[in-house]
């Protein structure tokens, strides 16, 4: 009897023990399971730009997959304050900055940018367009802005400049009678002097919009050139003398032509001129109520580059009138050659 009783309490025990195992067994996969949701379950906040932040619990971590899972999709531009790759933990808050189009005139040239800022001087300062003190921008650069708003600025500069400029020297001509007729000496070499300026000048976007003298200094004054010359020779017309004359009596200036003893120039009166003087070079049409028949004169172009030399008042014109002369060249290739220019005429009677 006590052999079968020891027996049955055996049984029971095995038992009671199996079932202990189990409940054990059970106690911890559930302990595990619980453990492994509640770490993988995290509570993340979505702050969209211009919308209202979302809590979401999610047991995903990377950026990239939470976003894609809640519909959200960037644009061009737009930046997170994580990379799309990172892995975010529990109460983590994902910030959305959305980026918006703006029209920014630069330097006088209008761009559009996309950017994340809203203030105006943030824009400039993203988009990496300096702005000074003096300059003017429109909003003003505490202003905040919105999708397809317009800036402007206008940079101003202001600085000094100094610049020098020569001074032309002027020339002596005096005679020498011991030098030959035609001979001419330089008896003291000019020189240019030198005069410095310094401006403010003040530039709009980079293009000048005034210019203000502030000094000027003359640092080498001008050291004038003598030239000394022989007799002149005497007046004989057609004659090209080595210099001006020096005896006239007065200078004026003149528009000159040319013509020769073709019929081209002349018609029935080729070869003749209308006092009856032969035609030779030296010989000028001119009006007669300006310059008398048989004035003597010295003629040279204006910039002094070509010399007429000694001419005589001989002849005249239909096309001649008022402060107008026509000079006489031998053939016609001359006379294309010099065309029509202003001279100046030294009057020597």
């Amino acid at each position: 009897m006590l052999k079968e009783l020891r027996g049955k309490f055996s049984a029971i025990s095995a038992s009671a023990k199996k079932n202990a195992a189990l409940v054990v067994a059970s106690a911890t996969i559930i302990t595990t399971c619980c453990n492994f949701t509640y770490a993988a379950q995290n509570v993340v906040t979505i702050a969209d730009a211009g919308r209202t932040p979302i809590r979401i619990t999610t047991a995903d971590t990377n950026v990239g997959k939470i976003l894609s899972k809640q519909g959200i999709v960037l644009n061009q531009g737009d930046e997170l304050n994580y990379a799309l790759s990172d892995d975010i933990q529990n109460d983590a808050v994902i910030k959305i900055y959305r980026a918006m189009d703006v029209s920014v005139t630069y330097m006088g040239e209008t761009k559009s940018y996309r950017t994340v800022e809203t203030k105006v001087s943030d824009i400039l300062q993203d988009l990496d367009l300096p702005v000074d003190a003096g300059d003017v921008v429109t909003p003003s650069l505490d202003s905040t802005v919105t999708e397809g708003a317009s800036i402007n600025v206008v940079l101003y500069d202001n600085h000094n400049v100094t610049v020098q400029e020569e001074i032309a020297y002027s020339t002596q001509e005096r005679e020498n009678t011991a030098l030959a007729s035609g001979e001419r000496r330089v008896v003291q070499a000019g020189q240019n002097g030198v005069i410095e300026y310094e401006y403010n000048i003040q530039y709009e976007n980079g293009k000048e919009i005034s210019r203000q003298l502030v000094r000027e200094t003359r640092l080498a004054e001008p050291v004038e050139e003598i030239v000394e010359y022989g007799p002149e020779d005497v007046w004989e017309l057609g004659v090209v003398p080595a210099s001006k004359p020096t005896n006239y009596t007065r200078v004026e200036r003149f528009q000159a032509t040319a013509y020769d003893a073709s019929p081209a120039d002349n018609g029935i009166w080729a070869g003749k001129t209308s006092t009856g003087m032969p035609l030779v070079y030296g010989v000028v049409a001119v009006d007669p109520r300006v310059i008398p028949y048989g004035t003597k004169m010295y003629i040279e172009s204006v910039d002094g580059q070509y010399k007429y030399g000694y001419a005589i008042a001989g002849d005249c014109g239909g096309a001649i009138k008022g402060n107008k002369v026509d000079l006489f060249f031998p053939n016609r290739s001359t006379c294309y050659q010099f065309g029509r220019r202003d001279v100046n005429i030294y009057f020597l009677d």
